[in-house]
C-alpha cells in the first residue's frame, strides 16, 4: 500500500507538471475570459494565448497552475455603470487567495454562499464609495484574513452577526468609511482575532468605545494601527475624563486628525507595551507635559501639525530613552533648542520642521549621536557652514534643513576635518548675509551623495567637479545662487546625473567647448539660466539622449538657434529666452523629428519670419517668441496646433490680420505691441478655450460690436484691446461674458453711453486658486522632477493701467484682479449707478471721455476698490460725501471736470493731494487753495493815516467821470444827428415827461396852497 502511495503521488506530481507546462487551467481560462465580458465588455488586455498565467492582472501557482490572485481594480475604466457582482462566476478558481475588486462601481451582490473559496484569505472591495450596499458584498468566510473596504459609504439597517463567520479575520481597514448606525461597534466585537484596525478619518454617530475597545483587547497581541483615526465626540471626551482604561496590550495607537488637547495624555499612562504613538493633527497647545507617557518600549512619537510652544521643563522623560523617531514639525516651538534634546540618546529620526525656532542647530543636538535623518526645515536655525558640530554624528544620512541662514564659522573651524559621517541627503536651500562662502571642507570626504542642495548659500570659487568625481551616485545636484565663476565637467562621464542646476551664478565664457553630452549621458534636466556665458548655442545638446529640459536663458549667447536641439526626441522644454540671439535656422531645409511641448526664445534679437517649422510641432503646448523683430503675418497653422495652450507673439514687427482660432484649444493669446490691422472672420466664434486675449496696441480697425458678437461664446475672463483704432458704441451682448474679470478698452474711438448691464456682471472670479494655478501652470509642462520649484516658471502676465500707472501683473495677481478702463475713448451720457453693484472690482477707470451729469452715489458701495478714476470728463455736482467712506480707496481723481461744493475731509480723503480736485473752478477745500467761505474785502477809510494816496483817488475818480459823462452826451447826440427817426422819438419822450412833470408841480402846488388857505 505504501508503494501504491508513493506512485501514486509522483503520478499526480507528473500530471500537475504537465498541467503546468501547457499553462493555466482551461476552465479557469474560459471562465476569466468569461469574467472579462461580462464586467469589462471585453478591453481588458487579455490575449487569446494558451498560457493565462501570463495575462496581465493574472497570478498562477508556480506548481499546480492554478489561478491564485485576481487584480480586477479600476474596472471603471473599461465598464460605465454599476455592478451587481456575482461570485458565482469566481467559484471556478478553487485556489484563489487574493481577490481584488477596488475601485469599481459595485452597487452590491447576488446573494449567492461562495463555498467554493473557501481558500480565499485577501478580499479588496476598498473605493466603490458610488455604493450605500458594498456590505453585502464581504464574504462570510473563515479562510479570509485580510479585508480592505476603505473609502465606501455604508448603508445598511444593522451590522448585528455581519461578521460572525469571520473567525480568523486579522486585518480590517475602514479607512474614510461612513457609519449610519451604532451596530457597527457590535459587528466588530465577533471579530476575534482581529489585530490590525485601521479606522482612519471615519463619521461615527454613536459608537460606543468601550465596546470597540473590549473587542481589540479579546487578543494578546492585538494592534491597533498607528493610523487609526475618529472623530467620535464620545470618545474625546470620556478618555480626556479618564472614564475607561485604553487596553493595556496596546502597541500601536493613532489618533491623528480629532480634535484632542493635552489631557488625554493622563489616560495613556498604563500602556505599557505601547510601541508607537500618532497624535499628529489635533488640538495640543501650549507647554505640553508627556511624562504620562512611561512606556519604556516607546520608539515613535508624532506630535506634528498641532499648536504645540514648547514641553514642560523638569518632567520625567525617563519612558522616552528608547525613543527613535520623534517628529514634531508644524508646531509652534520657538527659541533655542531645549537641553531636553539631549536626553533623546537613541533617536535616529527627528524632525523640527516649520517651526520657529532660533540659535545654532548643532550646539544641542551633540549628544544625538544615532541620529539617522535629521529635519529642521522652515525654521530661522543658523547653521555652520563647516557643520563641526555634528563631528561625532557616524550614523547621520539624510539632512533636510531648507529655508534657514547658514553662517561663517570661525576661521579655525574651516580647517579641513574628516567626518565620521556619510551622507547619502543634503539639502541645505538657505540664505546667508555673508557675500560668499567657502565650500565647506568635509564634502571632500563625502562619497554616497545622491541629493545636494545648496541653493542661495553663495557659495564661491570654480564649479566643483570633484563632487561629481567623488560621489558616482550623484543623481540630483543643485547649486543655484551661489558665487561660481567657472563651469568644468567632472574627468570621466557621470553616468548617475539626472538633474544638475546651476543658475543664478556667475558663470562666463564659453563653457561649451567640451563634449557635454559625452560626461553627462543621463542627463534629463540641465539649468545653466541667469549667468554670464557667452558665446553661441553648442550642437552637441542634440546628442543627449534623455535630456528633456533644458534651460540656457538669461544668459549672453549669441549667434543662431541649431536645429539640432529643436529636433531631440526627448527634450520637451527649451528655454533661450534673454539673450542676444539673431538667427533662426530650424526650419530652413530641415525636417522636423521633435517632440517639444515648450519652447521659449523671447526677449532675443531675432529677426524674419516666423519659422516654418513650428507648424510641425503637433506636441507644442507652450510657444513665446516675444520681444524680437519677426515681421509678416502670423501663421494660420498656430490656430491648427490643437495642444497649443499659450501663445505669446508681442513686440514684434508682425502685420496683417489675426488668423481664427476657432476650434483651438489656446487659452492664452499675447499678441500686443505688434502693427496688426485687422481681425479675420470668425477669429474665436465657436469652440475657443481662450481664457486671456491681449490685443493691447495694434492697429486694429474694427466695429467693437462685431468683435464682442465674435468672443460672447466663450469663457472669456481677461480682455485686453487698448491702444487700437476699435469703433462704435460698446453693445449690450458684451454683458453675457459672466466670467469676464478684467476688462480694457481704453485708447480707442468707442462712442456711445456705458451699457447699464456692466453694472450686473459679477467681475469677480468665485474660484481664484484655479485661475491662479491655470496662469501658473500654463506656462510650461515641466516633466517631473525633484526639483520642480528650481526650474523657473514665467507666471502669465499682462499689462495694466491702474492708479495712474502702467504695470505688469503676474499670474498669482491676475487671479485676484478685477477692474474695468473705458478711459480716452468718447463715451458720453450719465454715468450708470448700476457700476455701483461691482461690490468686487479693484480698479475703475471712465477718464479722458465726455461723461456728464453727477457722480452716482452707489460708488460708496465699491468697497473694495482701490482706484477710481473719473477725471477729463464733464462731471457737475458735488462729490457724494460717502465716497469717503472707501477705506480700500488708495487713488481717486476727478480733476478737470464741472464739479462744485465742499471737499469731504475725511477718511480716506485726508491723503489725496490737489492734483486729484485741480481744474473744477467751483470745487472748493483743502487740499484745494481755494476756500468755500472767503473773507469780505475790507476798504480803508480817509482817516486812515496810512493812506497816503487817498487825494490822488479822489482826482482820478472825478477825472474819470466827466470823461465819462461827457462822453455820453457825445455819443447820444452823434445818434439823434445821425438817425432822424431816433431823434423824433426822443423830442416826442422828451415832451411828453417834460408835460408830465409840469402838469404834477402844478397839481401839487395846488393842493398845498389850498391847504395854506384852510
Amino acid at each position: 500500500m505504501k508503494k501504491i502511495s508513493v506512485f501514486t503521488f509522483w503520478l499526480i506530481l507528473v500530471l500537475l507538471g504537465v498541467l503546468c507546462c501547457e499553462g493555466c487551467w482551461k476552465h479557469e481560462k474560459e471562465a476569466l475570459a468569461n469574467i472579462n465580458s461580462v464586467y469589462f465588455d471585453n478591453n481588458l488586455p487579455w490575449v487569446d494565448t494558451t498560457d493565462c498565467c501570463k495575462w496581465d492582472r493574472v497570478e498562477c501557482n508556480s506548481t499546480t497552475g492554478r489561478v491564485v490572485k485576481l487584480d480586477l481594480s479600476y474596472g471603471s475604466d473599461y465598464h460605465h455603470g454599476y455592478w451587481i457582482l456575482n461570485y458565482s462566476h469566481f467559484l471556478v478558481f478553487e485556489d484563489l487567495k487574493n481577490l481584488n475588486l477596488s475601485s469599481n462601481d459595485i452597487y452590491s451582490c447576488v446573494e449567492t454562499e461562495a463555498l467554493g473559496l473557501n481558500n480565499l484569505e485577501v478580499l479588496d472591495l476598498s473605493n466603490n464609495s458610488g455604493t450605500h450596499n458594498i456590505l453585502s458584498c464581504v464574504l462570510e468566510s473563515s479562510s479570509l484574513k485580510v479585508l480592505y473596504l476603505q473609502f465606501n459609504n455604508f448603508d445598511a439597517t444593522s451590522y448585528q452577526g455581519l461578521f460572525s463567520m469571520l473567525v480568523n479575520l486579522e486585518v480590517l481597514d475602514l479607512t474614510m468609511c461612513e457609519f449610519s448606525d451604532d451596530d457597527i461597534a457590535s459587528a466588530l466585537s465577533a471579530l476575534p482575532s482581529l489585530k490590525s484596525l485601521n479606522l482612519e478619518s471615519c463619521c461615527f454617530l454613536h459608537l460606543p468605545l468601550n465596546v470597540f475597545l473590549n473587542m481589540v483587547h479579546k487578543s494578546y497581541e492585538n494592534i491597533l494601527r498607528r493610523h487609526l483615526t475618529t472623530t467620535n465626540n464620545w470618545m474625546m471626551y470620556h478618555a480626556e475624563k479618564e472614564e475607561f482604561a485604553w487596553p493595556s496590550n496596546l502597541q500601536f495607537l493613532g489618533l491623528s486628525r480629532n480634535s484632542f488637547s493635552k489631557k488625554v495624555f493622563s489616560s495613556l499612562s498604563g500602556l505599557r507595551h505601547l510601541k508607537s504613538l500618532d497624535i499628529s493633527g489635533n488640538d495640543l497647545e501650549g507647554s505640553l507635559n508627556i511624562s504620562g507617557l512611561t512606556s519604556s518600549n516607546l520608539e515613535t512619537l508624532d506630535f506634528s501639525r498641532n499648536h504645540i510652544t514648547n514641553f514642560v521643563e523638569n518632567q520625567d522623560w525617563s519612558g522616552l530613552k528608547m525613543l527613535k523617531e520623534l517628529n514634531i514639525s508644524y508646531n509652534k516651538f520657538k527659541g533655542p533648542l531645549q537641553p531636553y534634546f539631549a536626553d533623546f540618546s537613541s533617536l535616529r529620526k527627528l524632525d523640527l520642521s516649520n517651526n520657529h525656532f532660533t540659535g545654532n542647530i548643532g550646539s544641542s543636538l551633540a549628544s544625538l549621536t544615532s541620529l539617522e535623518y535629521l529635519g529642521f526645515e522652515g525654521n530661522q536655525f543658523e547653521v555652520p557652514v563647516s557643520f563641526t558640530p555634528f563631528f561625532n554624528h557616524s550614523n547621520l544620512k539624510f539632512i533636510y534643513g531648507n529655508g534657514n541662514k547658514v553662517i561663517l564659522d570661525s576661521h579655525s573651524s574651516m580647517k579641513k576635518w574628516v567626518p565620521k559621517f556619510q551622507l547619502q541627503v543634503l539639502s541645505l536651500s538657505s540664505t546667508t548675509e555673508s557675500h560668499s562662502l567657502p565650500i565647506p571642507s568635509f564634502l571632500h570626504y563625502q562619497y554616497n551623495l545622491t541629493l545636494l542642495d545648496f541653493t542661495g548659500c553663495r557659495l564661491e570659487g570654480e564649479f566643483p567637479k570633484w563632487l561629481l568625481e567623488n560621489n558616482t551616485k550623484m543623481t540630483y545636484l543643485v547649486l543655484k545662487n551661489c558665487s561660481f565663476t567657472q563651469f568644468q565637467v567632472p574627468s570621466h562621464p557621470h553616468l548617475h546625473l539626472a538633474e544638475m542646476i546651476v543658475s543664478h551664478n556667475a558663470i562666463s565664457g564659453q563653457i561649451m567647448r567640451h563634449n557635454i553630452s559625452s560626461f553627462f549621458p543621463n542627463l534629463e534636466i540641465l539649468d545653466m539660466s541667469e549667468n554670464a556665458i557667452s558665446g553661441s548655442v553648442p550642437r552637441e545638446f542634440g546628442l543627449m539622449k534623455l535630456l528633456q529640459t533644458l534651460d540656457l536663458s538669461s544668459n549672453h549667447l549669441s549667434g543662431e538657434i541649431p536645429h539640432e536641439l529643436i529636433n531631440m526626441s526627448s527634450l520637451k522644454t527649451l528655454d533661450l529666452s534673454d539673450n542676444q540671439l539673431t538667427k533662426v535656422t530650424f526650419g530652413v531645409g530641415h525636417r522636423y523629428t521633435g517632440s517639444i511641448s515648450s519652447l521659449d526664445i523671447s526677449n532675443n534679437q531675432l529677426v524674419g519670419k516666423i519659422p516654418s517649422l513650428i507648424k510641425n510641432m503637433s506636441g507644442l503646448e507652450h510657444l513665446s517668441m516675444s520681444n524680437n523683430h519677426f515681421e509678416g503675418s502670423i501663421p494660420q497653422e498656430f490656430a491648427e496646433l490643437k495642444n497649443l495652450i499659450y501663445l505669446d507673439l508681442s513686440q514684434n514687427n508682425l502685420t496683417g490680420e489675426i488668423p481664427p482660432f476657432v476650434s483651438s484649444s489656446v487659452k492664452s493669446i499675447h499678441l500686443n505691441n505688434n502693427h496688426l490691422t485687422g481681425l479675420s472672420k470668425r477669429t474665436f466664434r465657436g469652440g475657443s478655450s481662450l481664457e486671456l486675449l491681449e490685443l493691447s496696441h495694434n492697429e486694429v480697425t474694427h466695429n467693437i460690436e462685431d468683435m464682442v458678437e465674435d468672443i460672447i461664446f466663450i469663457d472669456l475672463k481677461i480682455l485686453l484691446v487698448k491702444g487700437n483704432h476699435f469703433n462704435g458704441d460698446i453693445p449690450s451682448q458684451l454683458c453675457k461674458l459672466k466670467g469676464l474679470t478684467i476688462l480694457d478698452f481704453s485708447h480707442n474711438n468707442l462712442t456711445g453711453v456705458i451699457p447699464r448691464c456692466l453694472g450686473r456682471m459679477p467681475f469677480y472670479n468665485e474660484d481664484p486658486e484655479e485661475l491662479r494655478r491655470l496662469f501658473y501652470g500654463i506656462i510650461r509642462n515641466t516633466p517631473n522632477s525633484r526639483f520642480d520649484r528650481q526650474i523657473p516658471n514665467v507666471e502669465e502676465t499682462a499689462n495694466f493701467t491702474t492708479k495712474g500707472r502702467t504695470d505688469t501683473y503676474m499670474g498669482s495677481i491676475l487671479a485676484y484682479m478685477s477692474a474695468i478702463d473705458l478711459s480716452h475713448n468718447k463715451l458720453k451720457g450719465n454715468i450708470p449707478s448700476e457700476l455701483g453693484n461691482l461690490k468686487r472690482i479693484q480698479s475703475l477707470d471712465l477718464s479722458h471721455n465726455d461723461l456728464t451729469g453727477k457722480i452716482p452715489t452707489t460708488f460708496s458701495k465699491l468697497r473694495q476698490t482701490e482706484s477710481l478714476d473719473l477725471s477729463f470728463n464733464k462731471l457737475s455736482g458735488q462729490i457724494p460725501s460717502q465716497l469717503s467712506e472707501l477705506t480700500f480707496l488708495s487713488s481717486f481723481n476727478v480733476s478737470y471736470n464741472n464739479l462744485s461744493g465742499a471737499i469731504e475731509r475725511r477718511g480716506q480723503f485726508l491723503t489725496f493731494e490737489e492734483s486729484c480736485f485741480r481744474g473744477n473752478p467751483l470745487l472748493c477745500g483743502p487740499p484745494l487753495a481755494r476756500s468755500c467761505n472767503p473773507e469780505p474785502d475790507i476798504f480803508p477809510s480817509d482817516s486812515d493815516n496810512g493812506n497816503s494816496g487817498s487825494w490822488l483817488d479822489k482826482f482820478v475818480f472825478c477825472v474819470t467821470f466827466a470823461v465819462s459823462y461827457a462822453s455820453f452826451l457825445l455819443v447820444t447826440a452823434a445818434a439823434l444827428y445821425i438817425n432822424p427817426y431816433w431823434r423824433q422819438l426822443s423830442f416826442y419822450y422828451a415832451e411828453l415827461v417834460s408835460l408830465n412833470c409840469y402838469y404834477f408841480v402844478e397839481d401839487n402846488m395846488c393842493k398845498f396852497c389850498n391847504l395854506g388857505t384852510v
